[in-house]
């Protein structure tokens, strides 16, 4: 009998529309305007030292070796096993915090759109609603991404229609009222202070993590080294277009103390429709925020399943990790292991005050452990260029001083992003303790993977 394979069923549109469903999210762009007007010179500064480089980087790393892994791969290839083992490792353990977070606002979106808002308070039904749509996501993908990727390029467009209404509705705003934010030198370095604005400027790095995802499964890419640096290009403006003028569309719409940090992008939605007088807009929006958040769930649930599987397949893991599915081909033990975990986190969340207190400490080391993969994905740019390259390969333009200033720009932010997440929100109770019990976190969760890594690499 046959060994089950991996599929190759990912076009050019689909890269594109997984792109934009993992990136982008107009919570994104209310969070920003949230920061006033300074966000804005936030973004543009974070597109142009971290998400172009990011996308240099990938492109050049991505043809030269488009296998299934991705960055797992190219860090290994530079470094090392241990270090290849440590990134993936740390950037899969972020997806078990990150994806209870997503299924969380996706449990109030819901309740936002169905006209009960309160629910979204409701434990029964927060958990509830999120297993059924995670163990839904984990369905499809474990039928292969030919399925999976009807709801992640539904949830991509969901998300791109959003953003447009809320742009055309600022629009609107514009040449009815004026602009509801001042805009001048005076607001803008009024808007925060430095260690705020250093807060803020991680948030939006954050927001724009995503493009080294879709080379995780290179190997289920049709033709990878020609699709994937064209996917990257044009999800790539079209994000970075969307966070910005979309930012600047609800700052116009809004002064920034009109966005609630608790009702968010759902809030602000219904604010803008308020203030033009579309009674249906904040509706209409939320319903799509909702769907595009079921695509970007399924979309990190099997990209990042992906990366157990290249592990497994270098025996670093347990061999169950690198099985394909006997009939669809899929990492399926990888997937529903991940989802498991992931269920474990959503009810923890939910529980007493002291599980639910070492969850949130885990949320808050969710950047830093998406990040690390990052030092390691920069770095690995000029030490894996050789000479001359292979037809095919896009490399970085420019000379090695241009490969150095690309490398190095994207390290620098990626490290100023990590000092941003050690930086103890205003409201802790004690910032003392909220260090111990982050580095703690940090420092077990690595303990537990150099383990896993040392103890399946000697194992005979």
């Amino acid at each position: 009998m046959e060994s089950p394979q991996l599929k190759r069923v990912l076009g050019l549109t689909d890269l594109v529309l997984f792109n934009v469903v993992v990136i982008f999210s107009v919570r994104g762009m209310t969070t920003a305007a949230k920061m006033g007007p300074l966000s804005v010179l936030l973004w543009l500064i974070a597109v142009a030292a971290f998400f172009v480089p990011l996308g240099l980087t990938v492109t050049e790393l991505a043809t030269r070796d488009p296998g299934e892994g991705g960055f797992y791969r190219w860090t290994r290839d530079a470094f090392g096993g241990a270090h290849g083992f440590l990134g993936a490792w740390f950037y899969w353990v972020s997806n078990l915090t990150y994806l209870p977070s997503l299924l969380i606002f996706l449990s109030s979106a819901t309740a936002f759109v169905i006209g009960r808002p309160q629910l979204g308070e409701n434990a029964v039904y927060v958990v509830s609603l999120s297993l059924g749509v995670l163990w839904f996501s984990a369905w499809l993908n474990v039928r292969g991404l030919s399925a999976g990727k009807i709801v992640t390029n539904g949830g991509a467009i969901a998300s791109w229609l959003a953003a447009l209404l809320l742009i055309g509705a600022g629009a609107v705003a514009l040449a009815r009222f004026g602009s509801a934010t001042p805009w001048n030198g005076q607001v803008l370095g009024a808007s925060v202070g430095g260690k705020q604005a250093l807060a803020y400027f991680g948030t939006l790095s954050f927001a724009l993590v995503g493009l080294e995802l879709a080379p995780v499964m290179g190997g289920e890419i049709r033709d990878p080294a020609r699709n994937l640096p064209r996917a990257i290009l044009i999800s790539g403006v079209t994000v970075a277009l969307l966070y910005v003028v979309g930012t600047v569309a609800i700052l116009v719409a809004l002064p920034p103390t009109q966005i609630s940090p608790i009702s968010g992008a759902l809030g602000a939605a219904q604010a803008v429709a308020d203030r033009i007088g579309w009674s249906t807009l904040g509706a209409v929006v939320a319903a799509l925020i909702t769907f595009s958040v079921v695509g970007g769930i399924g979309a990190w649930l099997g990209g990042a399943a992906r990366l157990p599987l290249a592990v497994g397949l270098d025996s670093f893991l347990p061999p169950a990790m690198a099985r394909l599915h006997p009939k669809h081909g899929t990492p399926a033990f990888a997937i529903l292991l991940q989802t498991a975990l992931t269920s474990v986190f959503i009810v923890a969340s939910q529980t007493g005050s002291t599980v639910r207190e070492a969850y949130l400490i885990l949320l808050d080391a969710t950047i830093i452990m998406n990040f690390v993969p990052f030092l390691y994905i920069f770095l690995a740019l000029p030490r894996l260029r050789p000479e001359t390259d292979a037809p095919g390969v896009i490399r970085v333009p420019g000379g090695r001083g241009v490969l150095w200033l690309v490398a190095l720009a994207g390290f620098a932010i990626t490290v100023v992003t990590l000092l941003s997440a050690v930086i103890p929100p205003p409201d802790v109770a004690s910032s003392l303790m909220f260090e111990v019990k982050l580095w703690g976190g940090l420092i077990g969760f690595a303990v537990i993977g150099y383990t896993i890594y040392r103890s399946n690499r000697a194992a005979p």
